[in-house]
Formats: structure tokens, sequence, C-alpha cells
């Protein structure tokens, strides 16, 4: 298939058959036999078609991001080989694929178009819960790019097929992020006003693939998105009073993810579908990108970190956890893998483990990030309060992930103890921590820890804000382009050929140097 920006097929245009209300599995039927649309089945068509950025699998994971984001955030351990630091055309595919994802929100938005002014009203909460979704993968584009094409991105249809035509123009990050901001609050509050007919109820439920048509879940998604952007332009002088008083709001209305129970994810419902992790075991463990990184094992190792039989297996012929050392050479460090002397991730819990959520929000993200609130807002006592539920909650989270496992090799056979986590909690000793400084390096520790391979994205976005942790890594002396980890990921090449006048206007600001705006300190 021959890769224009801003393209679709026409069959994705129409994606999805009808959906059964008894069986998950046949809510997927081939895009190319589908000759009919309606608000339900694009709305699923959507909301499946970028699947892969959010479930691990092995296109996300080895293509793009094993290369990127893990290797910038040292999420695994990695040699120290020619190039690493540039991301090459592995980004190319993530580009792509918002593209065909956005054209299938800009289908769904004719689609609504086209309804009487009471059936739009009847279909609203597609729109509303698809634009949430839709940001949250916006603000990741933004996070990896920069500036990139929206308003006027995805309109082939518009246009008869003319890509000429078709083309847009880059939009302002910054704009984009108060944008996205501002209808958030307002979806927010429109939310506490849907009310859904019968039929509706029933068939929003089966074509929901992130929560199964539960509003206080999409309630809970919208708020603690608006958390999260929020707090990542909190350094930015033009929003840092928003930041914080809508910070405080959203925390006023406690309606976010604050529990395991309310994490909202792209679950495995069923391994009869291709909504699976099925190829995750070949992404993580093939290429030696399930290797253990040497800082997160050291802190693992000084403060019995009841996650780490969890996330990590010894290596085979070790009798201890070792990190992959990021300040040896290349040759050394391949000597260490090849005689088996590195822990590797947890092959039962996390890179065999078929039932693997996509995670989009979590419980322990948030209340790292009410924590990192508290601790810059001065209240160092209730940041201590988020901190420590967060730990408590990333345990409970690594351990639940293998509940599911479908090989039971090497998952731990007993579960932490409630004295282990809070002898773990009291060996970090947030209230030792008596700046906000030193607050804000634990928190930003633990956000590495939490994250790990299974939000390498979050990790790089947040590790760039906070420059914490504070990781070494070994300058490539080989590369003329770049020595360290970027600032940001370039644009794809077919936009210089395919999008020129728009790619031109921003053309300047195209290098791994120019950084986010958020990226302040």
């Amino acid at each position: 298939m021959r890769k224009l920006i801003y393209t679709s097929l026409a069959a994705a245009a129409l994606f999805l058959g009808s959906c059964s209300e008894d069986d998950f599995a046949d809510a997927y039927r081939d895009p190319e036999t589908v000759v009919t649309t309606n608000m339900p089945k694009q709305f699923a068509g959507f909301m499946k078609i970028n699947f892969e950025d959010v479930i691990p699998s092995y296109w996300n994971y080895y293509t793009v991001i094993r290369s990127t984001s893990l290797s910038y955030t040292q999420g695994h351990g990695f040699v120290n080989s020619t190039g690493r630091y540039i991301p090459g055309p592995a980004v190319n595919d993530r580009w792509n694929r918002y593209y065909k994802f956005i054209t299938q929100y800009r289908e769904l938005e004719n689609v609504m178009a086209a309804l009487s002014p009471a059936d739009q009203t009847e279909n609203r909460i597609y729109m509303l819960t698809a634009t949430i979704y839709l940001y949250d993968h916006t603000s990741k584009m933004i996070d990896n790019f920069g500036d990139i094409p929206f308003y006027d991105a995805g309109k082939i249809s518009l246009t008869g097929g003319n890509y000429a035509a078709a083309s847009a123009k880059y939009d302002k990050q910054t704009d984009l992020y108060i944008m996205m901001l501002d209808q958030l609050k307002a979806f927010s509050a429109e939310l506490n006003t849907i009310t859904l007919s019968a039929k509706l109820d029933v068939e929003f439920k089966n074509q929901d693939l992130i929560n199964k048509g539960d509003l206080v879940s999409w309630k809970n998604y919208c708020n603690s998105l608006r958390l999260k952007l929020l707090n990542r332009v909190s350094a930015v002088p033009a929003l840092a009073s928003r930041a914080n008083s809508e910070i405080a709001e959203i925390i006023a209305e406690a309606k976010i993810v604050d529990e395991n129970a309310e994490n909202i994810a792209f679950r495995v419902y069923t391994l009869d579908t291709d909504l699976d992790t099925a190829g995750f075991i070949d992404a993580l463990e093939g290429a030696n990108n399930n290797i253990a990184p040497k800082p997160m094992i050291d802190h693992m190792n000084a403060n019995n970190d009841p996650r780490k039989t969890w996330l990590f297996e010894k290596g085979v012929s070790s009798t201890d956890f070792v990190g992959l050392d990021p300040s040896l050479t290349s040759g050394a460090q391949q000597q260490l893998i090849a005689d088996g002397k590195i822990a590797i991730y947890n092959r039962s819990v996390i890179s065999r483990n078929k039932w693997l959520p996509g995670t989009l929000i979590n419980a322990a993200e948030v209340n790292l990030l009410l924590a990192e609130y508290y601790t810059r807002n001065g209240n160092a006592a209730t940041a201590k309060t988020h901190f420590e539920k967060a730990i408590r909650q990333s345990v409970e989270y690594y351990v639940r992930l293998g509940d599911k496992a479908d090989v039971l090799t090497w998952k731990p056979t007993t579960e932490p103890t409630a004295a282990e986590i809070e002898a773990y909690i009291t060996a970090i000793n947030f209230a030792g921590a008596t700046t906000a400084a030193a607050q804000l390096e634990l928190i930003a520790f633990q956000k590495y820890i939490h994250y790990n391979v299974m939000q390498a994205d979050e990790s790089w976005a947040e590790q760039r804000r906070l420059k914490l942790p504070v990781l070494f890594f070994m300058e490539d002396e080989t590369s003329s382009i770049r020595k360290t980890p970027p600032t940001r990921w370039t644009y794809p090449n077919s936009e210089s050929v395919y999008n020129p006048d728009n790619y031109n206007a921003v053309k300047a600001n195209d290098n791994l140097s120019t950084k986010i705006f958020w990226d302040v300190k």
C-alpha cells in the first residue's frame, strides 16, 4: 500500500461492519467488505484503527519505541551502538498511523453532520468520547513532534480524493494544547448532563472499546487527561497560573482515576481477535529489548522494591539482579548480555502475557501527578500522602498484571506483603526530603519505575520536562548528528515530498534539538 499523508482507503473511511451485542469478537469485520457506516460503526472503527499504539504490540514496540522512547528514558538497558540517539525512519509509522486515525475521526464528524438535529443530540456521546480519545493521542503526537497538522488534517473525503487540496498546514503546539484543555474542561461539564436512551446505552456499551459504555469512567478519563496535560504545562509561564487553578478545581470535583479499579485502558477481552498482545513477545524479547536498566535495578536492590521480581528476572547465570551499565563500551555490554549476567523483564508477567492492557491513564500515575502538584505548591504532607498511595497502587498494578499470565514459569509464587510494601515506602523516606527539589526527585524516580516499558512515551515526556531522574548516557562520539538523546522526533521525509509548502513553514525547527514548548527547564 502506498502511504500518503492525510489519506485513508475508501474502505477505511467506512470502517467496520455491524457489531454483535453478544459476542465481542464479532465487533470486527474486514473493513474491505463494508459499504455503509453509521455513528456506532464509525466510532468503533475509529477507536480500533490505532489500537497498536495502545495495546502492547510488535509494530509499535519493535519498530518505534525500542529505538526511541525506551532508550531515551533507559526504560530498558540498551547497547551503546552507533546512531542510537537518532530516531530514523521508525517514527514515520507512528505519524502515518496517527493520520489514518484522525481521518477516521473526520469521517465520524461527517456521519454526525448528516444526522438530523434530534439524532445529533441522541448520538452526542459518540463525539464527546471520541474527541477525548483523539486528544489523548494528539497530545502524544505534540509531545513527540511539536507543531503538527490538526485542524485541516484527515479531510481527504471532503476534497473528492484531491490530495493536493487536502494537504494540511501545521498548527502551533501551544495553541493545540490550549484548545484541548478548553475542550476537555467543557466536556467534563457536559458529561454531567448526558443521559442515554435505553437503545443507545446498549449500543454504546457494545461499541466502546475503552470503557464499555461507562460514563463515570469517561468522566474520570476526561479529568485525568486534563490533569496530566495541565501538569505538563505547569512550568510554562503563560499557563502556570491556569494549570494550578484548574488542577485545584479537578481535585475538588473528585472525579479522576484514583484507584486501580478505575484505571482507563484498552483491555484485551478475548484472544479470538487481533486485539491482543501476542506480538509483544517478539517485540520485547527480540534483539535484547527486554534488558533491565541499571538505574532501576540498583534502586530496587538497595531498597527491596517489592515490584522487582514482578517486573524482572535474574540473568540465567547470575545470582542477583543486575542491570546493564550504560557507561560500558558496547563490546563489554554485549558480552555481559551473552553470558546471561543481566536481568531481563519478567516473561510471565510482561512479555509473554497476552492479556496485558493498553494503558491510557492509571491510578498510580494520577497520584504521582498529584504528589507533584502538592510539592510544587508547598504542601509536603499531602504530597507525601499521594506519593505513598501511588507506590502501593503501582505494586498492586504489576502484581495484578500477573493474574492472567499465560506462562507461569517466571511468575513469582508469593505476593508482596503489606509489611514489605511499607518497609519499601519507609526506605524511600519522602518525609526526609525536606525541600521541594528533593521531593520532586523522589516523585520523578517513581514515575521512571512505574512507567518502565509499559508507558514509554509518557516517561520520555516527563523526563524531558523535569530533567529527572538524572540518568547517565554515554555520548555517541561516532555520530555527527546527535551524541545524546534528542528533545523531539523529526518529521517524516514524506512531509517534504507530499506536503512541501506547509512543511517549509516549520522546516527551520525540524531538528533533534528543538524543544517542545513545555520543555522550559
